[in-house]
């Protein structure tokens, strides 16, 4: 099962938020081999928060973007090992795994670092070449290697000491015991009394006793009570035993503390790169402190992409960022089709009505998938909010139609719906400025220069003198955040059916606009409710003709 995003445009309108919610619940229905999710990539507007208020829905989750990250290639499940475990227990569990590297806790579950194949060979390297080495040894992991059974535990619970056999004659192993200079060593011995008993004297930490049993250690006559270190009875031969004891030693004293780690958040390509420049085979992977797995070079042989539907929107520029990167699998939209960088064909949903939900109500008529009455009012509230109650002169016959039944199936009147929904939305002088301006906010390019338009929607134009001077200032910034040459605001007045324009930039084309500028500073633009339509087309015309006379 693949997870799909469905995604509306930058600034995202109430169209946008809605197109992607309602497509994923239609999709949901039709596919359920993938799992679809509709996600919008901006801040919800007054206008929407209040419509899926009313309605109890819950409107898509913010997401950042669809970039590839650690978090689309990570190995997850992965085993974890305690500080304490024997290195027979890391090295079956990075051979039942097959993974590059294993992650290690204390007991407080506390990261530590990493063991792998290198760690593993770096100690059995170690321990072949110099002087006798000294193992590090923890009584608890006898037993987990080495078959057999603890006859007495000691007091010592965890000490370091070379491994030495007594299989020379008594004399001779003394004289080997003393070579090891004051360091007393954990003693591999069959049931010889002497040898014993001179260990139980010189209180070796351990005593490992082989090829023998229980009763005959009882019938031996050695006095083990006085013993303060452990004593363990070993059901293989010496030869084994001494292979099988190496591999008790706790695994806390060989691992990996250096290894860097990645964030699940970190994005493909750096993580590739730092994985590259690292020198280990791989890296362990936290999210928000809390390790979630592990990648390796095999994670990033073949980047994956992420599955995408636009909606609203066909411009990868004006889609959720890291859009470029990703799978388009379809695109539904009723704007002008710009250029669509895919490597894979898609299916494209286009059609010149005034509401991307109208088409979405077509494809459930094409399905037959029944609408639900909160889906219907969704959609109804959308295309009344983009055709502006149908006045807006990109209103279309399919768009009224759609109205018309997707009021049925509400059961509401949708003049009054509509006229309650604009009548109740936040007056501009309660609105953050900002969010004014980039509520309904899109970018446009033509010849070199970039402009924005946002636009918003109100039922009376009282009181914008003294909202005038903070709009303006929003304008300003976002003209600079977004290094644009010019940006305006299109306020339309929705029961006058006309607008009021605010420009900022783009000086050289004010001559050319046929609009008449207000004593506040603003353009009267008198039967204007179309961004796309009505006003777009002019600023266009403005531009050429300021190129022209050279403005």
């Amino acid at each position: 099962m693949s997870t799909i995003y469905i995604t509306g445009h930058r600034n995202p309108d109430f169209d946008s938020i809605v197109s992607a919610y309602v497509y994923a619940h239609l999709k949901k229905h039709v596919d359920s081999d993938n799992q679809y999710v509709a996600v919008r990539c901006g801040n919800l507007n007054a206008q929407t928060r209040m419509i899926f208020e009313q309605l109890n829905l819950s409107p898509p989750t913010y997401l950042k973007d669809v970039r590839t990250r650690v978090s689309d290639v990570v190995t997850r499940n992965v085993p974890r090992l305690e500080c304490t475990a024997p290195l027979q227990t890391a090295i079956a569990a990075l051979d039942e795994t097959g993974l590059s590297l294993l992650p290690v806790f204390d007991s407080n579950e506390d990261y530590k670092g990493t063991i792998s194949s290198v760690e593993v060979s770096h100690f059995l390297i170690r321990e072949t070449i110099g002087a006798r080495p000294s193992y590090h040894f923890r009584i608890d992991n006898l037993s987990k290697v080495l078959p057999g059974k603890m006859f007495i535990r000691g007091k010592r619970e965890e000490f370091s000491a070379p491994i030495m056999i007594g299989a020379m004659p008594f004399e001779r192993s003394i004289q080997s015991i003393s070579e090891l200079k004051n360091q007393l060593p954990l003693f591999i011995v069959g049931l010889r009394k002497n040898l014993v008993e001179y260990a139980i004297k010189n209180d070796f930490p351990a005593l490992i006793l082989t090829g023998t049993n229980q009763k005959e250690i009882e019938e031996s006559g050695i006095d083990f009570p006085a013993y303060e270190g452990s004593v363990y009875l070993s059901d293989v031969d010496t030869a084994e035993t001494i292979r099988l004891l190496r591999f008790s030693t706790p695994i806390e004293g060989i691992i990996e503390k250096s290894v860097k780690i990645l964030d699940e958040s970190d994005e493909y390509n750096n993580a590739k790169k730092i994985l590259a420049k690292s020198g280990f085979r791989g890296l362990p992977v936290f999210n928000d402190k809390k390790f979630t797995g592990i990648v390796s070079r095999g994670s990033f042989l073949e980047k994956p992409r992420k599955k995408l539907i636009l909606v609203d929107h066909n411009e990868i520029e004006q889609s959720i960022p890291g859009a470029k990167e990703a799978e388009i699998l379809e695109i539904i939209d009723h704007h002008r089709v710009g250029s669509v960088m895919s490597r894979e064909p898609f299916s494209l949903y286009t059609k010149p009505v005034g509401c991307t939900c109208t088409i979405i109500r077509e494809l459930y008529k094409q399905y037959g998938i029944a609408i639900p009455t909160d889906i219907a009012k969704l959609m109804l509230s959308a295309i009344l909010s983009d055709t502006v109650l149908l006045k807006s002169p990109t209103t279309t016959t399919d768009d009224r139609n759609a109205v018309e039944a997707l009021a049925r199936y509400s059961d509401v009147d949708w003049q009054e719906w509509g006229n309650k929904m604009f009548s109740s939305g936040p007056r501009l002088a309660d609105m953050d400025p900002l969010e004014v301006v980039l509520g309904d906010f899109k970018t446009y390019e033509t010849d070199g220069i970039r402009f924005g338009i946002g636009q918003v929607e109100v039922q009376t134009f009282a009181g914008l003198e003294s909202v005038t001077p903070p709009l303006n200032k929003a304008l300003i910034t976002t003209r600079e955040d977004k290094v644009l040459d010019g940006i305006m605001l299109l306020i339309t007045n929705i029961t006058s059916e006309d607008s009021l324009l605010m420009l900022r930039g783009l000086n050289s084309i004010v001559e050319s606009l046929p609009y008449e500028k207000t004593p506040i500073g603003v353009f009267n633009l008198p039967g204007i409710l179309s961004r796309k339509k009505q006003l777009l087309p002019e600023i266009l015309r403005a531009i050429v003709a300021s190129r022209s006379s050279g403005i």
